[in-house]
């Protein structure tokens, strides 16, 4: 029953997205508690820092080359073999893969090691002396992780294309529990390097989880690179292209880190908490519905089904905005709330605590925007075009770059950002708020993003409900707003949080308001008769949370 309930196929998107979203849930659970850990062990200066700062260059490698380039190269040609019934073809494309980017990615690491201290200098221009030094050695140790990462992926992307999203799911699970490992046993012999080491036996585990998996689906590995397979070189077609589109999100967090380094001790380790903090709703949310509707639209596509296609797009869309705009207008009133609660106050002081809930507000101003980026991408994707998320993503980064920049003129000691910063977000007494420049100009970047695929989208594959789609956003927003003021009133009720409140009088506002919030948003859109509402509220009426066919989008309705 063990091996069943391991190998069982998802049948609906619905069904799918809640498997990854309640893995996903505990995953980042585990995420915060590992932040918090990070925080109260080491406080927020140089050795966060450099911790935060040695994630970069792996994470790029891995994003660049894996992370949403491979997945969406393979699962598409995959899931067409097996549309044809050509398991044993698929397979040995499947085996290829793993063997290329096995040797690929370690030729990789092994090569950023050796010129990790150069690298180091161009990704961390504000890191000197020991902190540098510290960057350089935790780089090499993180440097591991891409190689189990991306052999990882390939067992996620073959499981996903047959649909079987549990064991994909849990893997993060034991990636974070490993690095909690580490911050309890490792650090205190081998200090803030112990905690790569943690992360390193995650990134090994992330792969081994999958392995039953696929065993039961009947791979078997093979010593073969077939590189003139007719799968492979489709497989390659689609991700080279890829490459240059590598997710806004991890990019620009990159950009983000290394222009971060120049903002003085601190600046990184804040930006990174909020980040992600910020990642949570998506990861919750967003992450799982875009994961669960790919192989839907990629199967619809290969089938020449625009109409399924259309509505598979349409409902998914609906469904992320249905959690994101209540949760943009839940975060920015509760920020401090948040930051209190989920890191505490030992190892973070009360300014560093409104300035990290800052940046959350301003990461979480753009949140809808954020969720709606890995569905648009993998619409193209699904139809094998790569190019359109190419061009768009390349604009996005330079806007965000020039935005930052600009930002931080803007945001500067004395200047007319610093003290719309004072007013707006309760910054008072805060002399250096330049780091809000980072997560303003990632939202406008999100922003923008989103607008250019929506209007492609359109253009390439017409009719996509998008007069349901701004019915629905709307009753969306009339319910966020209301529950919005009902939080802050719950709030002002309960008398607010200052410096020397404990964090439980945070938790226990912010559940408090949560909840009143989250009944006044869900009574708004019973009012409104939103079409989500119903279904959710007639799939909890059947005790499974499972909506069996997504909510109906008329050809008629246009975007």
């Amino acid at each position: 029953m063990l091996s069943k309930l391991f190998t069982q196929e998802s049948r609906t998107i619905a069904g799918a997205a809640l498997i990854i979203g309640a893995a996903t849930v505990v995953s980042r659970f585990l995420g915060l508690v590992r932040d918090r850990l990070l925080v109260s062990r080491f406080t927020v200066g140089d050795e966060l820092d450099a911790y935060y700062a040695s994630f970069q260059i792996p994470n790029l490698v891995f994003a660049l080359l894996i992370l949403g380039t491979l997945s969406v190269a393979f699962i598409p040609v995959f899931s067409e073999y097996l549309a044809k019934d050509k398991r044993e073809e698929a397979w040995r494309v499947a085996t290829s893969v793993l063997n290329l980017v096995g040797l690929v990615m370690g030729a990789i690491s092994v090569a950023l090691i050796i010129a990790a201290p150069l690298v180091v200098r161009f990704t961390a221009p504000g890191f000197s002396g020991e902190k540098l030094d510290l960057t350089v050695r935790l780089t090499r140790v993180m440097m591991l992780t891409p190689f189990f990462f991306a052999l990882s992926a390939v067992f996620s992307s073959v499981l996903n294309s047959c649909k079987q999203f549990l064991t994909v799911s849990l893997a993060p699970l034991f990636y974070n529990g490993a690095i909690i490992f580490g911050i309890l046993f490792l650090s205190a012999p081998f200090g803030i390097a112990g905690v790569a080491y943690g992360a390193v036996l995650g990134a090994a585990l992330h792969l081994l989880i999958q392995l039953p998996g696929l065993l039961a689906l009947g791979m078997k590995w093979r010593p073969v690179l077939e590189l003139r397979n007719a799968g492979v070189r489709e497989i390659g077609r689609l991700f080279l292209p890829r490459v240059f589109g590598v997710d806004i999100s991890q990019l620009i967090l990159f950009i983000a880190v290394t222009i971060g380094t120049t903002l003085g001790s601190g600046a990184v380790s804040l930006f990174m908490l909020a980040s992600n903090v910020n990642g949570v709703p998506l990861g919750v949310f967003a992450i799982p519905f875009a994961l669960a509707a790919f192989p839907s639209l990629s199967e619809a596509a290969a089938k020449g089904d625009r109409q399924e296609y259309r509505r598979l797009f349409a409902s998914t869309f609906r469904q992320i905005l249905f959690f994101l705009i209540p949760l943009t207008a839940m975060s920015v009133v509760l920020r401090v709330h948040v930051i209190r609660a989920i890191l505490g106050g030992q190892g973070l002081s009360w300014h560093e605590t409104r300035l990290a809930a800052a940046v959350l507000a301003l990461f979480a101003a753009s949140l809808a925007f954020q969720g709606l980026t890995p569905l648009l991408a993998r619409a193209f994707y699904a139809i094998k075009n790569t190019v359109v998320p190419v061009l768009v993503s390349g604009i996005a980064v330079a806007f965000n770059i020039a935005a930052a920049y600009g930002l931080m003129a803007y945001f500067a000691p004395g200047g007319s950002g610093h003290q719309s910063a004072r007013i707006w977000l309760s910054l008072y007494g805060l002399e250096d708020v330049r780091v809000l420049s980072l997560p303003l100009a990632f939202s406008l970047a999100s922003v923008l993003q989103v607008a250019l695929l929506a209007i492609l989208l359109r253009r390439r594959f017409g009719l996509i409900g998008g007069r349901g789609l701004v019915a629905a956003f709307l009753k969306f927003f009339a319910g966020s707003l209301a529950a919005a003021l009902v939080a802050a009133r719950f709030v002002a009720w309960t008398g607010g949080i200052d410096e020397a409140d404990p964090p439980a009088r945070a938790i226990f506002q912010a559940a408090g308001a949560s909840l009143a919030g989250s009944l006044t948003y869900l009574a708004a859109l019973k009012i409104l008769k939103s079409e989500e509402y119903a279904s959710i509220a007639e799939a909890l009426k059947r005790k499974l949370l499972r909506i069996e066919k997504p909510v109906p989008v008329q050809d008629s309705q246009q975007m």
